[in-house]
């Protein structure tokens, strides 16, 4: 249960930090994500020795496809992700991508007989409704290019999500987590060749520890999945946005409404019983 918990402080902290360097430090795409994926590489390398394992028997013809088609998707959605983050306020971002918990429960419950523990599907989804009425204002839905890029990216996400499960059964978290990051890298460094010589200290210092958390996030969240389950784990996962709003409304000096309240209070209710309900 600790990798879901720890996979959600990560997502909080990670997503804050990205706000802060496309946004207030105003770096750009181009630069950024190549930077990320290579700063996201280096950190898993370190971890791959220990961690990283690979069973090549298990590795045939489907995984490879499974591999591959992960790998499209994964690339297509950091694209429109990070254009999305860079063009939206923190809480225009939330009310978008609160939609993809719910999105992969549906998904994770229709693909996998294994995910429809109806007491955990039950829990996630009442968690998940929760954590959109929370953000369900009018003035929040008002969609622009970066609210389109954000959609393309939930669904896109999810559908990644989807994908890698299986693929847990050949790598380990870190292993996938490994290769993922590498190919990713490569893509995006000669798909924007950035000069990266010229990012200012301090960015690449902030880039680094976003990519700190996004690596504790990933091979937490793909422990996750591959002990407790999507669906346990897209519950547990579903605090990070609460938290989020909670951070940027301190900064923006705005009080914490009701709704926000009663849903940060129905999800660990949520979490709590699907955690000894399991």
């Amino acid at each position: 249960m600790i990798q879901a918990f720890l996979a959600a402080i990560s997502q909080t902290g990670g997503i804050i930090i990205d706000k802060i360097v496309l946004t207030r430090r105003q770096m750009e795409i181009h630069v950024f994500i190549p930077l990320v994926f290579m700063f996201l590489f280096l950190l898993s390398a370190i971890l791959f020795p220990f961690l990283g394992t690979v069973k090549l028997d298990l590795f045939n013809l489907n995984e490879i496809l499974l591999f591959v088609a992960m790998i499209v998707t994964a690339i297509v959605w950091n694209i429109f992700y990070y254009k999305g983050v860079q063009a939206e306020k923190v809480h225009e971002y939330e009310s978008i991508i609160m939609f993809q918990p719910l999105l992969t429960v549906a998904l994770a419950a229709l693909v996998f007989g294994s995910e429809r523990n109806i007491h955990v599907l039950i829990a996630a989804v009442v968690a998940a409704v929760a954590l959109i009425y929370s953000r369900a204002e009018k003035k929040h839905f008002e969609f622009g290019q970066g609210s389109i890029y954000l959609l393309i990216a939930v669904v896109l996400m999810s559908v990644e999500l989807i994908l890698t499960k299986p693929l847990l059964t050949v790598f380990s978290p870190v292993a996938f987590y490994f290769f993922r990051t590498i190919i990713m890298f490569v893509f995006f460094y000669f798909y924007y060749r950035p000069q990266l010589t010229k990012v200012s200290t301090t960015n690449a210092w902030l880039v680094l520890l976003t990519c700190v958390f996004g690596t504790v996030q990933m091979v937490s969240k793909y422990y996750g999945f591959e002990t407790l389950g999507i669906v346990y784990t897209s519950l547990v996962l579903m605090l990070a946005p609460i938290l989020v709003y909670i951070i940027s409304t301190i900064w923006l000096h705005e009080r914490i409404k009701f709704r926000l309240t009663a849903a940060t209070i129905i999800i660990f209710l949520c979490v709590v019983y699907a955690t000894f309900i399991r």
